[in-house]
């Protein structure tokens, strides 16, 4: 069973909404949830937000988080899933931020480096992975990732 069908299984058999946060996924997440019929009845959306602008702006992440910390950690990542879990009313959402190449990074998070953010009513977690390849395979490691990270809660949790 693909992840995303098992998502629906446990989403319909736990009466779980869901709604994501996109930044270096770029709306795959989003994509490959919707890509499975019925999807409507569990998620209620999400936001692709690339700019740092779109982050402060639309989603509300903290001016002094990013400052600190940068857009890309687990403070700002975290901060992202909770604010888009409470903007969309749901059970769960999922946040990334990274930088899937071939440009950016920094010393401490290279190109690669994603971190994903899976919050719930009753608190926030985060992971950090370092991937390789180009940016396509980056990236679809990201999504994976993030589905995995998902369903591991959800199962933890229900």
């Amino acid at each position: 069973m693909s992840l995303s069908n098992e998502l629906k299984r446990l989403c319909i058999l736990h009466n779980i909404s869901i709604a994501v946060m996109e930044s270096c996924t770029g709306g795959n997440i989003a994509s490959e949830i919707t890509s499975v019929p019925g999807s409507s009845s569990y998620f209620k959306g999400g936001i692709v937000a690339y700019q740092n602008e779109a982050k402060i702006n639309v989603l509300g992440l903290s001016e002094e988080l990013v400052s600190d910390y940068s857009e890309v950690s687990s403070h700002s990542v975290k901060e992202m899933a909770v604010n888009v879990l409470n903007m969309f009313n749901v059970d769960f959402s999922i946040a990334t931020s990274g930088y899937a190449g071939p440009e950016g990074g920094t010393d401490l998070n290279p190109v690669g480096t994603v971190f994903v953010a899976v919050a719930y009513k009753d608190g926030v977690m985060a992971d950090r992975f370092s991937f390789s390849g180009n940016r396509k395979s980056i990236t679809g490691q990201a999504v994976q990732s993030a589905f995995e990270l998902l369903l591991s809660e959800i199962k933890k949790i229900k």
